[in-house]
Order: structure tokens, then sequence, then C-alpha cells
């Protein structure tokens, strides 16, 4: 049985009340640092409609004067996971929680929850957003392209991080004076020593993967504290090695933190090419700054700035330009579960509306023959087919690897130069890649 302190329950509590209230309540360093917040909060949000579909059931007419505001709800968020999901005992959760006896009713007999018996007569969108733990929005967005099928197939491994079994990290070989070979070498062995046995990716020669539960080893081994492995999905690798950067290119990457896809550029043209990285956050960047001398990136320069209007003295200036936009992040579920719950319209639309102008800017910060990368961590149409479809006038398609699936199609027919990378296919974050040569 876990126990979890006092200290730790109030943090939780006022994290989840920030939650409830629609407030940003990301994770700072210092809730950060302890493992069981972390781990609560995440998994508490990560399954947020169905916990919020029980407490709803309970919450009848004749129990709603037991809720009074977010703090409340917040508790029982956290009982109902405790209870429900790890089969805690009910009184146990109510000490931890300081609930009146009053409030105890509402978790009376929670144990025996049914969820076949829950699901009796909804209909089919319901019931698969509550069995995925995901939008509703999201379903009816997705069902007319991809079919239910299509839907529980790929978002069944980003339900919940234990569904998705594989980790995958890459070799960082900035640190090396050695050929590539022998620093991979070395970092095998590293990782041999703390008894963890990888596979190397079938495409990539810097990717390998491994079981998410040896995690916690590779995060204390010799080579991820030395800069020398680095934890990063398939399909972000993916996206900068189209890019194919060369030593004395000059390259843009966009909307660069938290810097590991710049890491990647520097790493491909081995801190050759000479790279402008662009981002609006300032916070973020600070956290880029770390991760590139931690990584050994040299010969990058980071701009605070709004890549919409890059503050360069020229147009038609760059050979390369990254733009891994902003997006609504449909497709990284597993390792972004708050996002799960902004799904919406109105989200959707301010995602769109500020990628269609990055990719405006991007046409100008371009040379002519000049090779553009285009990506997003989402499964919307409108954040990746539609997008490109308006810049195509400027831009010749470029071929992309067999083994990507294609993109959808719009007006029945395939989008030249972009394709898609999903969960279910690819054991990647679902995602849309475009590639194109300005005319």
């Amino acid at each position: 049985m876990l126990n979890i302190n006092q200290q730790t329950l109030n943090d939780l509590v006022k994290l989840l009340s920030k939650f409830v209230e629609r407030k940003p309540g990301t994770l700072s360093g210092s809730y950060r640092s302890n493992p069981q917040i972390v781990h609560y909060y995440y998994e508490i949000i990560r399954y947020w409609n169905k916990i919020n579909y029980i407490l709803k059931r309970r919450l009848n007419s004749t129990n709603k004067h037991l809720v009074s505001g977010s703090s409340d709800i917040a508790k029982y968020l956290i009982a109902i996971y405790r209870i429900v999901w790890e089969k805690e005992n009910t009184l146990k959760i109510v000490k931890e929680l300081n609930l009146t006896k009053q409030q105890s009713k509402l978790l009376n007999n929670i144990e025996f929850f049914s969820w076949k018996q829950a699901l009796k007569g909804k209909n089919k969108i319901e019931r698969l957003s509550l069995e995925l733990a995901i939008p509703s929005f999201l379903i009816n967005k997705l069902l007319p392209i991809i079919g239910f099928r299509s839907i529980k197939e790929n978002f069944e491994p980003l339900k919940d991080v234990e569904g998705n079994e594989t980790l995958t990290f890459r070799t960082n070989d900035l640190w090396s004076e050695k050929s590539n070979q022998n620093s991979i070498g070395l970092i095998l062995k590293d990782l041999e020593e703390h008894h963890i046995s990888v596979k190397q990716d079938i495409h990539f020669s810097r990717l390998f993967h491994t079981n998410l539960k040896d995690k916690k080893k590779i995060i204390l081994s010799k080579s991820y504290k030395e800069g020398k492995l680095v934890i990063q999905d398939k399909a972000s690798f993916t996206v900068v090695h189209l890019l194919h950067p060369h030593p004395n290119e000059l390259i843009c990457d966009m909307c660069a933190a938290p810097g590991i896809k710049t890491s990647i550029i520097a790493q491909l043209s081995q801190n050759q090419a000479r790279i402008i990285a662009s981002d609006f956050s300032t916070s973020r960047l600070n956290v880029m700054r770390q991760i590139s001398r931690n990584l050994n990136v040299l010969n990058s320069h980071l701009i605070n700035s709004d890549s919409i209007k890059l503050p360069v003295r020229f147009t038609n200036f760059f050979d390369k330009v990254l733009l891994d936009a902003p997006c609504t992040g449909s497709g990284t579920f597993s390792t972004n579960p708050e996002l799960k719950w902004r799904q919406n319209e109105g989200f959707l639309h301010q995602n769109v509306v500020l990628q269609e102008k990055l990719l405006k800017s991007s046409i100008d910060l371009l040379k002519p023959s000049g090779i553009l990368v285009y990506s997003t961590c989402s499964l919307y149409p409108e954040e990746g087919e539609l997008q490109v479809l308006k810049i195509l006038k400027y831009f010749k398609p470029m071929e992309l690897p067999k083994w990507f699936s294609p993109s959808y199609k719009i007006k029945n027919r395939q989008i030249p130069g972009t394709g898609r990378l999903f969960p279910a296919i690819h054991q990647t974050k679902g995602f849309f890649i475009g590639k194109f040569k300005k005319k």
C-alpha cells in the first residue's frame, strides 16, 4: 500500500485545484523534484474524464452540497484515483485527505464501481471517449478522416505511459573525439553495465530502443549524465534528419526551445552548420541554453524572438528552415496529458492561425532552392495537410522516406511531399511532416 505524506497531498490538491479552475498549472521545478507529485498529477489528469465521470455520477442532487469549491473536487479526484485505480483502502484515503464523515459518504462502495455497467446505453463516441480517456471533440474531428478503428489503434498507445512500453533514445557524439562508431560502442557498454538491453532502430544508426521500465536506470547512467545519450521520440529525430543539415549551411530553427531538435542539427552537421535558433518564450530559451551546454552544441545562436517577424536584416537568407510548429499536441497525449483537455475548436483555431503566420514567414526567410521541413505533433488535418496547401505554390515537394505513412487525402488526392507517422504503425508520437524546396 502506497503512503503519501501530508505536504505532498497538500501540494497535489493545490495543483489539481488550478487544473479544475482552468488556470495554468504546469509543474514548476520545485514540484518536479517530488516524484510522487509528478506521478499523481499527471496520472489523475491523464484519466481526468474517467475520474470526473465517476465523481459526477456520485454528485447527484442529494450530494452536491459536499463540494464547495475546486479544492474539494481536487480531493475527490485524488480519492477516486487511489481507490478505483490503485485499489487502496477507502478508510485509509479518507484519513489521508482529512475528509469529514459527511464527505466520506460520497466514496461509499466506490471500490465496486463497474465500467461495464456505467457504459451501458452510451453511444459509440461517448464509449470510446471514456475507454481511451480522450475528449469527444477529438474523436468527432478525426472520425470522418481515419475512422473508429484507426482512432482506437492510435490512441490506445497514448492512453497511458505504461501502455507505451518502448523508450527511445539517441546517442550524442558531439562530446567525442573518437569516431561515431566508437562512441556508440562506449555508450552501449555503459548501458550493458547497468543491465539495460537495447535494440538499434531499423532506420537510424544513432537511435536505440529499450523498455520503458529501464528509464530510471538510463537517467542514472554515466552516458546520460554526460550528455552522450538523449531520450527522444523517433518522430522528433526523423523531422531533423529530413532537413539533412550540412557543414557551413545557414539554418534557421524557428520554434527551437527546449532545443533538442537544434542539438540534432548540430550533431548531424558535426557542429559545422551555422544555426539561428529562435523562440518566443524566455523561460524555455533559458532551459535550451542549459541543454545546449550539456550536449556540447556549438555554432548555434539563440534569439528570444517571435519567429513570425524574425529580427534578421535580409530576406531570402537561409539555406534551410526547420519549422516544428506549436500545435494542439494531439499526437503526444502520453507525455502531455494536460493537452487532452484543451482540445476544442478555439484551441485548434488559435494554433492554426499561428502556424499559418509562421509558414508565411518561412517563405521570406528561405533562399531560392532552400529547403523547408514543416512538422506538427498533431493528428488534425487543419494543422498539417490543410496548412501546406496554402503555401504549395511557393514550393516544389521533396521525396519522403518510403516507410512513412501517406498523409490524409484532401479532395481525394494525396499532397506530394507530405507524410504521417502514427503510434500504431511506427511506434512514435503522432506527427505530420512535409518537406519542400523553395521555387
